[in-house]
């Protein structure tokens, strides 16, 4: 009777099956319809390893390379079209996690325990091309690449220390101390020997979010692999690894091995995705990172010019030139050589968790008078990095000009976009600022959003740059006292229907600007039914407590709205929290030994 069932029945039973966690694989053995009902759903996704005799566990099960090989070769063939996603792991000798050893005398990281895991990482991935090239090029792959150490491993000269990232009173020599991070790399930083494979069409390198483990790749290795692809669509690159403060040289390579490795990659590719490490010094009180290995930020001109033919972009965490859509002159005017930008596929742009700083390491955010004078009275920039006491430096003073420039660069990009539907900004600071522009429907708008009464506001060449006239005077105030004191600034704009030429756009459009400031000041309250309106128009909830109504429930979408703003503001990163339990642990050590 089994053996009977429709296959569409048969298809949604290994549907069912394979989201419980089930295994199918015997199921195929029933008999041959339900092998081929089965087969498609088994072969989808599928885990690869490198080296035989390791199977992995869980959603990570899978089969080694060679059984791959044999499974999809011969009268094995037809399985290819099943495949969609396919996780690389990547065997190498030796498990050699961040931060967990310091050096002793003698140390190299020209050592046995780095070549080999080298040659076990460029074996494995010719080997992959090389299984690869022979696929028709009309499929459409996706590869996600991520190492596996067989057993934890430890560099020759070297000595276990898991405090080896951080930086305290017991350990202040981690700049020369600290064992580097490894990460897998081609011979001579060479991958001339990858032939060209034309079916991986998506090629990601995850964190531990998205993957079983940090894919602990070489960002330049990582490019070179990206360069064999030349059908490529969609790139995901995440380096957000921490790296110790003061290991800067690292971070220099690592910019400038992807700001490098831009300029080959295949014209095809139409989603870029880059996330970058938070490149913050130990204290906010300290100069910003100079990330720029020349006087020229390779990177943001990489960018851009691969930008041209990209459908997404997103960046993550990146330290860039403010104006590196659209460069400006020292006056924030257009520069001659914009004539040529044209983005005619670009649809998103995402600037994500902007860092407050430039890649030069200048600041575009400041300490008020009192942090700048604290600031200024520091000598021993040791003894500030290990104190605990320390209070946290916010530095709520934006640089206008500094945010005009990006402002004014984004809206001149824009009008070279006739496909784009939207551009998405958020800072990575205490205090937030959101920038959004959308399009579609025939209306556009455009929308900051700063959580700080003044702390930006767009001037008026911002304003001609984005094709609107700003009239101060049209900013109303708005009455809401279950919002507290909260400010947005949110200018809104619609468009009529028209024709645009690629090349010259053309924006006939007609603004709206108003601004809302959310007062505690009974004076300045505007009717109830205006707040509901802006508070649902910016989804912060409808209810508002009014002397001529009765108190509402209390609004949960509201409340969690703010506490998610909140945890935005004060979120610290992990290693910031790791540094502060090393303090605690190394001063109870200390109390102990004097006890």
């Amino acid at each position: 009777m089994a053996a009977s069932l429709p296959l569409e029945l048969l298809s949604e039973i290994a549907g069912h099956l394979k989201q419980a966690g089930a295994s199918l694989v015997a199921c195929t053995a029933v008999c041959r319809r339900w092998q081929a009902a089965f087969e498609p759903l088994i072969y989808s996704e599928l885990n690869v390893y490198s080296e035989d005799g390791i199977d992995g566990e869980g959603p990570y099960r899978g089969i080694s390379l060679n059984q791959f090989q044999a499974l999809t070769s011969g009268t094995g063939i037809p399985r290819r079209a099943w495949i969609r996603q396919l996780w690389y792991h990547i065997v190498v000798p030796s498990d050699l996690p961040d931060w967990m050893a310091r050096k002793e005398e003698g140390y190299s990281t020209n050592n046995a325990v780095r070549q080999a895991n080298d040659s076990a990482f460029q074996s494995a991935v010719v080997d992959l091309f090389d299984t690869l090239e022979s696929w028709d090029k009309s499929h459409r792959l996706a590869v996600f690449l991520v190492l596996l150490g067989r057993e934890l491993g430890q560099e020759p000269s070297t000595e276990e220390d898991d405090e080896a990232g951080l930086y305290t009173w017991d350990y202040t020599d981690g700049r020369t101390r600290s064992v580097p991070v490894y990460r897998a790399r081609f011979h001579n930083n060479g991958a001339s020997m990858l032939h060209d494979v034309l079916c991986i069409d998506r090629l990601s390198f995850l964190d531990t979010t998205e993957s079983p483990r940090y894919h602990q790749i070489w960002a330049g290795a990582a490019m070179q692999i990206a360069q064999r692809c030349p059908k490529l669509t969609e790139l995901w690159l995440n380096l957000d690894e921490y790296i110790r403060p003061d290991h800067l040289e690292y971070m220099k390579e690592r910019r400038q091995a992807v700001a490098e490795g831009l300029k080959d990659i295949s014209p095809s590719l139409r989603i870029f995705r880059f996330e970058n490490q938070d490149e913050r010094n130990w204290k906010d009180t300290m100069p910003a990172l100079n990330v720029l290995s020349s006087s020229v930020d390779m990177l943001s001109i990489s960018v851009r010019d691969l930008s041209q033919c990209l459908r997404e972009l997103k960046l993550v965490q990146v330290p860039i030139s403010l104006d590196f859509l659209w460069p400006l002159d020292e006056k924030d005017h257009s520069l001659p050589a914009n004539a040529s930008l044209h983005w005619p596929n670009l649809e998103s742009v995402t600037l994500h968790q902007v860092q407050p700083w430039l890649p030069s390491g200048e600041w575009i955010v400041r300490p008020d008078a009192e942090d700048e004078a604290m600031i200024a009275e520091i000598e021993d920039w040791e003894e500030e990095i290990c104190s605990y006491e320390s209070r946290v430096v916010q530095r709520p003073l934006f640089e206008q000009e500094q945010f005009h420039r990006l402002f004014i660069s984004l809206g001149y990009a824009a009008r070279r976009m006739p496909r784009l539907r939207a551009i998405n900004f958020d800072l990575n600071h205490y205090f937030y600022l959101n920038f959004r522009f959308s399009n579609g429907a025939g209306s556009t708008s455009v929308e900051w959003e700063p959580e700080r009464h003044g702390s930006y506001m767009p001037d008026d060449r911002v304003a001609a740059a984005w094709g609107f006239q700003l009239d101060h005077e049209q900013l109303p105030v708005i009455w809401g006292p279950f919002l507290g004191a909260i400010q947005f600034y949110a200018m809104h704009c619609r468009s009529e229907p028209r024709a645009v030429n690629a090349k010259d756009v053309s924006v006939q459009t007609f603004f709206e600007v108003s601004g809302f400031y959310f007062s505690q000041q009974p004076d300045q309250r505007q009717s109830c039914a205006e707040a509901r309106w802006i508070a649902r128009r910016h989804r912060l909830g409808t209810h508002f407590m009014c002397d001529d109504e009765p108190s509402p429930k209390i609004n949960i979408e509201a409340l969690a709205a703010r506490v998610r703003s909140f945890l935005l503001r004060t979120r610290l990163r992990a290693c910031h929290f790791a540094q502060r339990i090393a303090r605690v642990r190394a001063g109870l050590r200390k109390a102990s030994s004097q006890g």
